[in-house]
């Protein structure tokens, strides 16, 4: 297999090879056209007898079995750490079946089965330890197929990466789709249902709801009934690949997800829309290039994406590119992505830095001890961590569980109480929770939402009034739904909501009110006894300082409120140690003293955070960064290549190239660009933007926080400690050992605040000291001589009854001053306003941006990264190919055979044949290779008969447009002016900003409450215009069917009359005529005469504007 490196160009470690490095870990055995990556229905595993290897895979489509293995380089010190609390404890859930297993990453290689989706043995859970790894048992199948088949024309893939719009039309082979084939026949649907629902959460999407990227590009074309449909269809996508992240989905299981032929381009627009923005195919697994006939033609070059940085962000955009690029394969082609790293290493903020001083005889063989000097938390696998497909599912990492921290040491070495610790971290929550009071309301939109009790139960609506999901979702919003339907259309039984579960992310509105839990209250509920002469009616009262300034920070608020509750409890100089504590631990998650943290905005994340225990990875987190380069092929990375100017085109019309510069002189010319590097880099303007970039962007820059958090890792000969606890604090005191000013602990609560215990992910005696807040600041700045003897003075004092040694080896980090960071990650700061992350995700042109400090929902994780990463991936496509199109016609009507010839879901094409009259040409193409001549000659036939019928008749009548039958949007023509400019307004009031404007969702919404709140004088008007447009409309439609049947009668007696005169038998095709020859007539290939026949009037399912007719065939599928 060929790997992106040739011979002498830098690897990830910064050194030259002349072959893969990952090929000395090998088995020997392997030839070299079998490294990399297996043929299908093989497996490497490892040594044993035969009785030890798996099962073979029973039944279903052939499998790509993956062969794993990973290497770790040195590198220089630098890292991140995930921001997040103390984690939990808790059991292991095991991943997908047939998980392939990397073991290590230096020296050892296991592989394991890889076999189809369609298995439906239930995913497996590993027994309640600390220590856990994805096992490999490929599970029997079942995967039997009842739906009878067919073999339809299609595209092998939705489209292709060249940018020539005849491209994706120039081939067709024979694809076999059965509905329902991926769909268990034995399981009851509830309990498949069940499954769906599940792999939605664990996708981060809604099972009942649409999300809003789907919602705005089929809007306008669904039926709002439909969206049950569509939502079962989307979720059991999800739930095969949940299920098995070791294959990618293909199309023809997606389609298998429909039940009904006539819900196939529903399923081929969510598996491309699923596809496309990384919801499912994503990782270390092959995407397999689509099977095409041979092409005649030079091969030409296709677009060049350069990904700046070799972070998490930039390795997983880079990987998502090739797997888009194999998606939309196009053989005369050749797509690049490029990764330019200006390290000597891969990973960025993640590192696991080798230790030296010993070796470990507690890990698994192969594996190296590692400290982690960067990102270290795994926050969880479950509810939609990408994180737990690639670790878990693809790689198959050891990780260890952690545990609540369980001791806090004082300054004297003696334990706190446990029971003291518990009020002191109430009466912390407390103060948090009246602080997050004045947090910023988020406005969130819902979306379309199906039927839950349909979706439960594993069923489809197959009825349909019309409407579509943009037309109910505005007369929702205006109340005016009953005004679209006469009484006698609405049916018991069938509805439709917009989504009411509850929304992620901030919320819209604080349920607690201060008054409804007065302060004396809750301070008794929490087991504090309150002073004496503190009245009942005493409370806490954080207006004052809140509201003193617009951008007041975090840290001013909490520290009045702790100064109150002094007054109204007797705290103590250990209790003020605890509170601080607590506090130094949530500096730990933001990287920032509380201080400079936004008040309304600090936890503008918050209801996105990830469920389960969180967990290291046993070996060190740099395996993760190693597995997306290397796996299933290697990424061609440069590293060493430290970027200096950047030239990009802002317009974003593909009129200039961008040009990429590095230090060392060599330039990169490329259509499309991301940027991954740290806001660190972007704030202090490390690299030039030519053009510079727009107020806009270098706005949020400004704006946003990035902070600094430092380690100090301590490498002992045997440990002094209890090795079973994963965690343990210290409490620190202010340079006034006995202060009961608050704003005294702010400079040293932070250091060395916690230690984590790294035996079980090490194989050594490591201990990890964290410095958050001011105290990481400190540590840029402290010689490590100094550092080193206080944090083993400390130990000493909380470890009297042990000896405590010197340590053998110490690391310390300095996030700050590393070039290629500028610090650790980002935070809100108290002058950032809202929606700054998605200022700072927003490409400008060509140029797009990745990163945690892009990623709104996830910023300072690893997986926030790695989303933004594939965030930026799907822009960039899309920049390239278009928007994923809707089929059309997306659900055709009941009766009506599906138009194969739309079951792609390709890009919008630059232009359109058409004639003079509107009528757009269907595509009469090439015949493809595979096709027999007497096939070919059949096609020919028929688009004679079509010719003949158009020539003497002319097109079909065009359908007729539909005029309002909403009163609100008739109302909102007129009054949007005037709403606007008060939405304006009061978001300039709200903001303080004189350019402010009020976003389009939020003018809707007050429109919808001008509508709700007019009376019936005001109404009147637009409700009695609206049924005047309905009357006209029948009027309109009850022609139109007229003429489309009377058409239809003479287009049968034209074609009887024409193939009498010229039967087949005797027929010859004519000669191909030049383009100034050209009929101008539409041509359905594989396609019979239009008939009314027992169906509803034909071409009916058919929509278009000002467009005439396109007839669908009437013949049923078998």
């Amino acid at each position: 297999m060929k790997t992106a490196a040739a011979v002498g160009t830098p690897g990830p470690d910064g050194y030259a090879y002349e072959r893969s490095q990952l090929d000395q870990y090998l088995p020997a055995s392997l030839n070299a056209a079998a490294r990399g990556l297996l043929a299908p229905r093989q497996a490497v595993f490892g040594s044993g007898p035969p009785s030890q290897l798996p099962p073979k895979p029973l039944g279903g489509p052939p499998s790509n079995g993956l062969l794993y293995a990973n290497g770790i380089t040195n590198g220089t010190i630098n890292g991140n750490a995930d921001a997040s609390p103390a984690p939990n404890g808790g059991v292991v859930k095991g991943p997908s079946e047939n998980i392939g297993i990397l073991e290590t990453v230096q020296d050892r290689l296991q592989g394991a089965d890889a076999s189809s989706h369609g298995r439906e043995t239930p995913l497996t859970h590993g027994p309640s330890n600390s220590l856990a790894r994805a096992p490999s048992i490929p599970p029997a199948s079942n995967h039997t197929l009842t739906s009878p088949s067919t073999f339809v024309n299609i595209l092998p893939s939705p489209s292709s990466v060249s940018t020539d719009p005849k491209a994706a039309g120039s081939r067709a082979i024979s694809v076999k789709y059965r509905p329902r084939s991926s769909i268990p026949s034995r399981m009851p649907a509830a309990a498949y249902a069940q499954q769906c629902v599940a792999a939605a959460y664990a996708s981060r999407l809604n099972p009942y709801a649409l999300h809003r990227g789907e919602q705005e590009l089929l809007q306008d074309h669904l039926c709002h009934l439909h969206v049950t449909v569509y939502l079962n269809i989307r979720n059991g996508i999800l739930r095969l690949w949940t299920r098995n992240p070791m294959l990618s989905v293909s199309k023809e299981e997606a389609m298998g997800c429909a039940k009904d032929y006539r819900w196939m381009n529903l399923a081929a627009f969510a598996y491309e829309w699923l596809v496309r923005n990384g919801y499912i195919n994503f990782g270390c697994v092959e995407i397999p290039v689509a099977p095409e006939p041979p092409k005649k033609g030079r091969p030409k070059e296709g677009p060049v994406i350069v990904v700046i940085g070799a972070g998490t962000a930039g390795l997983g955009c880079a990987r998502h590119l090739e797997g888009l690029f194999n998606h939309y394969h196009d053989a005369l082609t050749s797509p690049r992505v490029i990764v330019l790293e200006g390290r000597r290493r891969i990973g960025g903020r993640i590192y696991s830095h080798p230790l030296r001083s010993l070796e470990s005889s507690t890990l698994a063989p192969g594996l190296v001890p590692k400290a982690e000097m960067g990102a270290q938390i795994i926050v969880g696998f479950d509810h939609g961590n990408p994180l737990d497909q690639i670790i878990r599912g693809q790689l198959a990492l050891p990780y260890h569980l952690l545990r609540d921290i369980s001791t806090i040491y004082d300054i004297d070495g003696s334990p706190v109480d446990e029971a003291r610790d518990a009020t002191d971290e109430m009466l912390y929550n407390d103060i948090l929770d009246r602080s997050g009071l004045y947090r910023h309301k988020s406005v969130i939109v819902p979306t379309a939402e199906g039927d839950r009790d349909l979706i439960d139960s594993g069923r489809d609506v197959s009825t349909s009034d019309g409407l579509t999901v943009r037309q109910y979702e505005e007369a929702r919003a205006a109340g005016t739904i009953g005004l679209l339907f006469p009484a006698k259309r609405i049916r018991r039984g069938v509805g439709h909501k917009t989504a009411d579960i509850k929304p992620t992310g901030a919320p819209l509105a604080d349920s607690t009110n201060v008054d409804e839990n007065p302060a004396h209250l809750a301070c008794q509920t929490m087991g504090w006894s309150l002073k004496d002469g503190t009245s009942v009616n005493d409370t806490i009262n954080l207006d004052p300082v809140a509201k003193a300034s617009p951008f007041q920070t975090l840290g001013a608020v909490m520290n009045d409120g702790v100064r109150q509750y002094q007054q109204m409890l007797p705290l103590t100089p250990k209790d003020m140690r605890l509170l601080n504590w607590h506090m130094a631990n949530l500096e730990y998650a933001n990287a920032s003293n509380i201080g400079k943290l936004s008040l309304s905005g600090w936890d503008q994340d918050m209801g996105n955070e990830f469920e389960g225990e969180h967990s290291q990875v046993v070996g060190g987190y740099q395996q993760l960064p190693y597995g997306l380069w290397s796996l299933p092929t290697k990424l061609d990375v440069r590293t060493n290549k430290v970027v200096s100017k950047i030239s990009y085109d802002h317009t974003g019309l593909g009129k200039n190239r961008t040009v990429v510069h590095c230090e060392d002189g060599e330039s990169f010319v490329a259509d499309q660009v991301v940027f991954t590097g740290s806001l660190g880099i972007l704030k202090h303007r490390s690299i030039q933007f030519s053009p510079p970039l727009p107020e806009w962007k270098t706005g949020a820059i400004d704006r946003l926080g990035f902070g600094i958090m430092n380690k100090v890792i301590l490498v002992f000969n045997e440990p002094f400690w209890d090795t079973e606890r994963d965690m343990f604090g210290l409490l620190r005191e202010p340079n006034n050992r006995n202060s009961m000013i608050q704003e005294d602990y702010a400079v040293n609560r932070g250091r060395f605040y916690l230690f984590w215990n790294c035996m079980k992910t090490t194989g050594l005696p490591v201990l990890i000291a964290l410095m958050a807040g001011d105290a990481a600041h400190q540590a840029e700045c402290t010689p490590d001589a100094e550092l080193i003897a206080e944090v083993t003075s400390q130990l000493r004092n909380v470890f009297k009854h042990a000896t405590v040694p010197d340590p053998l080896e110490t690391i310390i980090t300095r996030w700050g001053t590393d070039t290629f960071t500028r610090g650790s990650y980002s935070y809100v700061a108290a002058q950032s306003l809202p929606g700054d992350y998605d200022l700072m995700a927003k490409p400008i042109g060509n140029l797009h941006f990745a990163g945690e400090a892009t990623c709104g929902t996830h910023p300072a994780t690893v997986h926030g990264a790695y989303l933004s990463g594939l965030r930026a991936a799907s822009e960039a496509i899309e920049t390239v190919l278009g928007p994923v199109q809707v089929p059309h016609p997306l659900v055709p009507e009941k009766g009506k055979t599906l138009d194969v010839s739309t079951l792609t879901a390709a890009p919008q094409k630059r232009k359109e044949a058409s004639l003079n009259n509107g009528t757009r040409l269907e595509p009469t193409g090439a015949t493809p290779n595979g096709i027999s001549p007497e096939a070919t000659r059949r096609d020919a036939y028929d688009k004679a008969i079509w010719e003949a019928i158009h020539n003497e008749l002319g097109t079909p009548p065009p359908r007729p447009a539909r005029t309002a039958l909403n009163p609100f949007l008739l109302y909102q023509k007129d009054y949007w002016g005037k709403c606007r400019l008060q939405c304006d307004e009061a978001r300039r009031a709200a903001t303080k900003d004189p350019n402010a404007k009020a976003a389009r969702d939020e003018i809707r919404q007050a429109l919808g409450l001008m509508w709700r709140q007019a009376n019936k004088e005001e109404k009147r008007p637009y409700i009695e215009q609206t049924e005047v447009n309905r009357q006209t409309n029948t009027e309109i439609w009850n022609r139109w069917r007229s003429d489309m049947v009377e058409w239809e009668r003479k287009s049968r007696e034209v074609k009887e009359r024409w193939c009498a005169a010229n039967p087949l038998a005797s027929w010859e095709a004519p000669s191909p005529r030049d383009s100034t020859n050209q009929p101008a007539t539409a041509q359905h290939p594989h396609t019979a005469l239009p008939s009314i026949g027992g169906h509803s009037t034909p071409g009916l399912d058919t929509q278009t504007n000002g467009t005439a007719l396109q007839p669908h065939p009437s013949t049923n599928h078998p």
